[in-house]
């Protein structure tokens, strides 16, 4: 049966984005979690980190696999074993006695993502035929995107009226009325190629070097960069990186396809993950804290303000299908690396007395980049890369997505503290405060932990109003460093994207 012809395939998508919807819900609702989980858990910072960390460095280190396996186990049959494995993450977590099961368990939910979503966005094709898969792909694209929006609040929502473990639980009603749904079609998927075999050595160099990699970076933020613990790990998952590279360069079936990138689509789309990534990963962090520590919102208006970023995601999804009939696929990529820069630019200007209108446009041209990637990137992946090699191919690309990010953040996170905690030293000395020895420690800690800022410096007495100057300056100065970089880094991509262009 065609798929054009299929009755109920509009209720397949709805399940399909469903589905898909618990993946991104994941990505924001659990940071709204931390403060219970580390008071019911007596768990560390770092642990805490850890909790939020794991989940991207699995998704780094299975993505491309899965897309891999959805090819040749076939894509229905993987796709269901990923919500298998995601519904034992839900129940595993939001059950964890300590915060070491809630780690692992967080570790089997990044593994369980990229089946949700990669195989889930190459399945579209199966039930819409090309005329309709844009449609489609919008209104996949608004669901999960209203996953990524309503996660902080739905957060507060459920640990207000019930506990931080719903926060995990939440996924499992949502799978279910997915799965029947989804359920509703009985189009079956192609069939898998025997042809093509897994690339077993491929897919343990991939996980020795991501994992190696990423744990470094994470590692050396946490702790220090010159130890061997942070080191080791870097070394081996460079070197394993290198070996893939190469080897995957001269067998038939790579699990890591660099041929993708051979055409204009597929690298427009692995430039604005990587812009996307960094706008994500590092101004998420650092852009509650601004409004947290610096312009001292309420943690409801810090939330609300931060809405911003997913809900222009949604909103573009609606008309993104009239934009793809109107513009080139790749007009709309290069565009994306546009409000990308510019983003990293107003960020640049943001002041402790700046206007929170300058801070939503900023927000709102990170969202269009975001929805950008949801829809454009796998559109341009859908209009070069064969059939049989989409899943492996938005694997490829949107892995970019999961290294640039904890990547970006760790060298963000490294100069912000560089240049803050020398700013805020320099300031003290020039004051000529007399401080005690536990004070000063507490405003060591201060620079890794911003968001205490007001708790800790209200205790500083007679002296609070010159720190809190002191703290605030040399907060400004590490948060411009960290916008700095980011504009030269998203006006490079943006060149390089330019170049692109022009050669198709």
């Amino acid at each position: 049966m065609h798929a054009g012809n299929f009755k109920y395939k509009w209720w397949a998508l709805i399940g399909l984005s469903f589905l898909s919807f618990t993946a991104f819900l994941d990505v924001t609702i659990v940071t709204t979690a931390l403060p219970f989980i580390r008071r019911d858990l007596h768990a560390t910072v770092l642990q805490l980190q850890w909790v939020i960390t794991i989940f991207g460095m699995m998704q780094c280190m299975f993505m491309i696999a899965v897309g891999r396996a959805a090819e040749l186990w076939g894509r229905k049959r993987v796709f269901y074993f990923g919500f298998v494995l995601f519904l034992i993450a839900a129940f595993g977590t939001g059950y964890a006695p300590t915060i070491d099961w809630l780690i692992f368990f967080r570790a089997v939910q990044g593994i369980a993502t990229p089946l949700v979503f990669t195989v889930g966005i190459s399945l579209l094709p199966q039930v819409f035929p090309q005329q309709e898969q844009t449609r489609a792909l919008a209104v996949f694209s608004t669901i999960t995107g209203i996953g990524l929006a309503i996660g902080p609040f739905l957060g507060g929502v459920l640990i207000a009226a019930l506990s931080w473990r719903w926060v995990f639980f939440i996924n499992i009603p949502i799978i279910l009325v997915g799965l029947v749904l989804f359920a509703c079609t009985s189009q079956p998927g192609p069939k898998p190629d025997k042809s093509i075999k897994m690339d077993w050595w491929g897919l343990v160099l991939l996980i020795i070097g991501m994992g190696g990699f990423i744990y470094g970076l994470v590692h050396g933020g946490q702790y220090a960069w010159g130890i061997s613990a942070t080191l080791v790990p870097l070394v081996v998952g460079i070197i394993a990186l290198g070996l893939l590279v190469y080897f995957e360069n001269k067998i038939k079936d790579p699990l890591l396809d660099l041929r993708i990138f051979k055409n204009a689509h597929a690298s427009l789309a692995m430039l604005i993950c990587v812009a996307c990534g960094f706008l994500y990963y590092v101004f998420m962090f650092f852009d509650p804290l601004y409004l947290q520590s610096i312009l001292h919102h309420p943690p409801l208006m810090v939330g609300l303000i931060l809405l911003t970023f997913p809900v222009m995601q949604v909103v573009l999804s609606m008309f993104i299908e009239k934009l793809f009939k109107k513009f080139h696929v790749l007009d709309i990529l290069l565009c994306g690396l546009a409000t990308a820069f510019f983003a990293t630019v107003l960020h640049f200007f943001f002041t402790p007395a700046i206007g929170i209108y300058w801070i939503v446009l900023a927000l709102m041209l990170m969202g269009i980049t975001w929805g950008i990637v949801n829809t454009g990137a796998v559109a341009g992946i859908q209009a070069s890369v064969p059939a049989d090699r989409i899943g492996s191919s938005i694997g490829t690309v949107f892995t970019s997505f999961n290294i640039s990010g904890p990547l970006f953040l760790s060298l963000s996170s490294v100069l912000f503290h560089w240049r803050e905690s020398g700013a805020l030293n320099s300031s003290l000395t020039n004051l000529h405060l007399q401080l005690t020895a536990t004070q000063r420690n507490e405003l060591s800690i201060l620079v890794s932990d911003p968001g205490n800022a007001q708790s800790v410096l209200s205790q500083f007495g007679n002296q609070a109003s010159e720190i809190t100057q002191a703290f605030t300056s040399s907060f400004m100065q590490g948060f411009h460093w960290v916008s700095g970089f980011a504009i030269v880094v998203t006006l490079i991509i943006f060149i390089i994207g330019v170049k692109l262009r022009r050669t198709h």
